[in-house]
């Protein structure tokens, strides 16, 4: 039964009544005993109507609790059937379970409408045991689980969705990218405007079309320059596609009959914005120093590697003599801040690498007094001992051996490397390391483990040769000094021996650097007796020709006798007359050059990338000259490591099935 519980009205009107019996009892009552006994029974009226007061809202607040928790533990039922959180009940003995919710029964259901029990146990089993992992998988989905064995309770919810937030997450981080159009100034140099307003149109069509079917955002910064932005699931599909728009802009240029490529560098990252537009733009100039028509990304750290599409043409990034004359003036303003400057080519010394190491002392030389052209008489072929003897007579070349360079070096010394760019390829890995400072001027494409510590970078892929760019820099130098007779055929040694007697990648400049050379005295019968070939090394050279294998129909692999040390020089001119055959497009020539080291000299028409292959077994170059070194590895597994490397790279580029 529901208990009374007195409203304020009603205590006031008691009050007002109570008041009245007392005043009447004090005027009708004559006894003082009578009036104290009237006003006890008043208030102990009051006190008993205070306790029953009491005792109502005491049961009444238990009321409120037991239906309060009714209704929470009835919410919490419906909470438990309806959330995405698994509960089960379970025995701490058996492991058999005794209750379950309905989420529970959804993810454990078998095809047979059961709840699968043995596999609840199972998973039970293996926690309780000590499995460290807090996750177990159900029909492909990932769930992460908490066993409480005190109070025999197995709670589990799907962590499949968080997986695929953070999925969604590094899909989202932000990319820029920077195109560049290799050529545009070359072409549109001496084009009246109507045709550079044709060629800029065909530009500006091409890229926003591709930008709008990618729903990309981009601006165009500069006639030949684009910039966009986008994220990382749009970059991530065309990468999986393989950059397609390479081969598709090279296309349309071809048939609107323009030489114009696109070159690309890109990052991305987490945060910074900055940084990854810093690493955007030296992306793109790897590609352009590469030779142009590819794409170079790499993420917005500096532990990751970039990643290379394209270059499946020729070199088309044609040289600008403003960056000549730039580079110019930086690399000699650097040598008046040093106190020596050594130069140093790549380990088997070749004529270009000497030419171009005797024509940068040179250039050094008119600067400061102590300059030097450094060079290892233990790793010299016959024609390099043949040049070297005549500088030394001539007197005009400041030549010294690794050993003494070695004790000449201080901390304010500067190293120069030419012909090469990569440390693992230089004269010497020890004496590099005594520099703190280096420059590196090169023709070939640039490639990993380039030197960290390179202050200046001079890398033209559309020279001819190392010799050829520090030609130019003398030419810009404009000394008094003039280059020697032998100095002169030395350089022009180098040019030919790398164009094959002008015949391959040869341009107007090197035409250009060939006369000024005749003008300072090259001689065609000094280079002649330098590059002679002896009739041993002739006979060498054709031994590994002889042994040649033709693979893919069109491609030459020879391989020189295992047993014999050969001259890095007789692979080079191995692969060169093997290219000269009717129906080849490329050549492969590996040799021995001592116990534990193996190189590969490649060449290629004008259809198959060499430096692809050769990139991949360590090495670089040229799209159609490059080469590679390989240590402690056996002959046999040298060869194989080859043959695979050219499948794999025509099955990639789908010159094979």
């Amino acid at each position: 039964m529901k208990k009374f519980r007195f409203r304020t009205i009603h205590l006031v009107m008691m009050g007002l009544i109570l008041f009245g019996l007392l005043a009447l009892s004090v005027r009708l009552l004559e006894s003082k005993e009578l009036i104290i006994s009237a006003i006890f029974l008043v208030l102990l009226f009051v006190v008993a109507l205070l306790w029953y007061q009491k005792e109502v809202y005491e049961l009444e607040n238990l009321g409120h609790i037991e239906v309060l928790n009714e209704q929470t533990e009835n919410n919490l039922k419906a909470l438990l059937e309806k959330m995405p959180v698994g509960i089960v009940q379970f025995d701490q003995e058996t492991n058999t379970v005794e209750w379950y919710n309905p989420y529970t029964e959804l993810i454990f259901t078998t095809e047979d409408g059961f709840l699968d029990d043995a596999g609840i146990q199972q998973i039970l089993a293996e926690k309780r045991k000590g499995d460290i992992s807090q996750t177990f998988e159900v029909s492909g989905n990932r769930y992460t689980s908490y066993v409480d064995e005190s109070a025999g309770m197995f709670y589990f919810f799907d962590c499949s969705h968080g997986s695929r937030q953070s999925s969604d997450a590094n899909m989202l981080r932000p990319v820029i990218g920077i195109i560049s159009i290799d050529n545009y100034d070359d072409i549109t140099d001496n084009l009246p405007d109507t045709e550079v307003s044709k060629i800029n149109s065909f530009v500006a069509s091409f890229i926003a079309e591709f930008m709008e079917s990618r729903h990309i955002f981009y601006r165009r910064v500069n006639m030949d320059r684009f910039y966009f932005f986008t994220d990382y699931a749009n970059l991530s599909e065309l990468m999986e596609n393989k950059f397609a728009i390479l081969e598709v802009f090279r296309k349309e240029a071809q048939e609107e009959k323009l030489r114009l490529t696109l070159s690309m560098g890109i990052s991305y990252g987490d945060d910074n914005h900055d940084q990854i537009g810093q690493v955007a733009l030296e992306n793109l100039n790897i590609a352009l120093v590469r030779g142009g028509d590819q794409i170079v990304i790499r993420e917005n750290d500096d532990t990751k590697n970039p990643i290379y599409f394209g270059g499946g043409s020729v070199s088309t990034v044609k040289r600008s003599r403003t960056r000549t004359r730039a580079m110019m003036t930086a690399i000699a303003d650097k040598i008046k801040t040093v106190d020596n400057v050594f130069i140093v080519g790549h380990r088997k010394l070749d004529m270009d690498a000497l030419g171009a190491s005797v024509g940068m002392q040179f250039f050094a030389h008119n600067i400061i007094e102590n300059s030097y052209a450094v060079y290892n008489p233990d790793e010299l072929g016959s024609d390099i001992e043949r040049a070297i003897e005549r500088l030394q007579a001539d007197g005009k070349t400041r030549l010294i051996s690794l050993a003494q360079a070695t004790r000449l070096v201080t901390s304010r010394s500067l190293l120069i490397m030419v012909d090469h760019s990569k440390v693992s390829l230089t004269l010497s890995q020890a004496f590099f390391d005594l520099f703190k400072d280096v420059i590196v001027i090169d023709h070939h494409r640039r490639d990993d483990d380039f030197p960290e510590n390179a202050i200046l970078t001079f890398i033209e892929s559309g020279a001819s040769s190392a010799a050829e760019l520090v030609t130019e820099l003398i030419q810009f130098q404009n000394a008094k000094a003039r280059l020697s007779k032998v100095q002169a055929s030395i350089l022009m040694a180098g040019i030919m021996l790398d164009t094959k007697n002008f015949t391959t990648r040869v341009t107007s400049r090197t035409f250009d650097v060939a006369s000024y050379l005749r003008n300072r005295g090259s001689d065609s019968v000094e280079i002649q007796q330098i590059s002679a070939t002896d009739f041993t090394e002739y006979k060498q050279i054709n031994e590994i020709i002889l042994r040649g294998e033709k693979y893919h129909e069109s491609i030459m692999v020879a391989t020189g006798n295992p047993e014999t040390f050969y001259n890095n020089v007789f692979a080079s001119k191995a692969a060169d007359t093997m290219l000269q055959m009717a129906g080849v497009e490329a050549s492969f020539a590996m040799v021995k050059t001592s116990p534990n080291r193996i190189i590969v000299s490649a060449r290629s028409r004008s259809k198959i990338n060499v430096q692809r292959i050769m990139e991949r077994m360590g090495g670089g170059g040229h799209f159609n000259l490059a080469a590679c070194q390989m240590e402690d590895i056996s002959y046999d597994d040298a060869k194989q490591l080859l043959i695979d490397t050219i499948d794999t790279t025509m099955k990639e580029t789908k010159e094979v099935e």
